[in-house]
């Protein structure tokens, strides 16, 4: 059996999924891969580039702090409360507000306050859910440099020569959207004294609307956590190289790898996790463009003794959520 997961992502990177959901094949275990809600940024353009208009660049090569987006919100003592905004679905928008903290060395804490605005009649296991992905929120949803070198390689950026101002802290403003196929636009402010990504909104490319915007309202360096309950991992994590006896002999099992990539550009990052969930060992892949991360789970399935374990259980399904 195979699944994927995916969380809701932006456009750019909705449509770049589909194809390589149908792509997969199942082996008899679980595969499960979620899509974060991130953006997308900047480099050298090729010439065959198709984004629309000319990209601009500083002569000196991209911002110092471009290197420390993928570490930025852990190393980052803070914290803020921030106004999340979210119009993918223009029948059923999402706004609410979001109590956000980190120790600076690599705990956080994200607590949904209150819903703004919301389709869904059940807020309270709306909050209830956001309470128990915290970790997955802080780490995959938003607009953050995952990996710089395949950042400048997969997208543009532009970095406006006026800064902005989010919640009293001083800004670069940075225009950054996919090199191939971009369907997205992104306007990202981010404090160049910590990388911290303090705002960003998404604009589908074609009509300008916006569909997500995430800031912080207030922000306070070294704030205080007493109040927080601070977190890293959900699970009992190990960290081996993907292709290594040690990660197969962690697992217990030979573990799939992926083949397929979920868009342009993407690449397997050579390090993998092994996770270990109510007693079951999963293996956690992660591939990447540089800014949006694709996660693959695989597991062995449980011995059911030859009763059905549940009715998505078909040798080679793929089911998308």
């Amino acid at each position: 059996m195979s699944i994927i997961q995916r969380m809701r992502e932006p456009g750019t990177l909705r449509d770049r999924m589909q194809g390589a959901a149908r792509g997969l094949r199942g082996r008899g275990v679980m595969l499960a891969a979620s899509l974060a809600l991130v953006a997308c940024g900047g480099g050298i353009p090729a010439s065959n580039s198709d984004t629309d208009g000319p990209p601009v660049y500083g002569a000196n090569g991209p911002p110092d702090y471009f290197a420390m987006g993928p570490t930025a919100p852990f190393t980052t003592a803070y914290r803020g409360l921030r106004k999340v905004e979210l119009y993918y679905d223009a029948q059923a928008p999402m706004v609410y507000r979001e109590d956000v903290g980190s120790d600076g060395q690599g705990k956080f804490s994200v607590e949904t306050l209150d819903v703004l605005v919301s389709s869904n009649p059940n807020t309270s296991l709306f909050l209830l859910l956001q309470t128990q992905r915290q970790a997955q929120i802080y780490r995959h949803r938003d607009f953050r440099i995952r990996d710089l070198g395949l950042f400048l390689a997969n997208y543009d950026y532009v970095v406006a020569p006026t800064p902005t101002n989010v919640a009293g802290v001083t800004c670069d403003r940075v225009q950054v959207q996919a090199r191939v196929a971009a369907q997205s636009r992104f306007e990202v402010d981010i404090d160049p004294t910590t990388g911290l990504v303090m705002a960003w909104e998404e604009h589908d490319l074609a009509t300008g609307t916006l569909e997500a915007r995430i800031a912080f309202e207030t922000y306070v360096p070294n704030g205080d956590l007493s109040d927080m309950v601070l977190m890293d991992r959900v699970f009992q994590t190990s960290l081996y190289g993907v292709h290594t006896g040690a990660f197969r002999d962690a697992l217990g099992f030979l573990p799939l790898i992926p083949e397929l990539q979920p868009g342009v550009g993407y690449q397997l990052v050579p390090q993998a996790e092994v996770l270990v969930v109510n007693g079951e060992n999963w293996a956690k892949l992660y591939l990447t463009d540089g800014m949006a991360t694709c996660i693959f789970m695989d597991s062995t399935l449980p011995n059911s003794g030859g009763a059905s374990a549940g009715p998505s259980e078909k040798k080679g399904e793929v089911a998308v959520m």
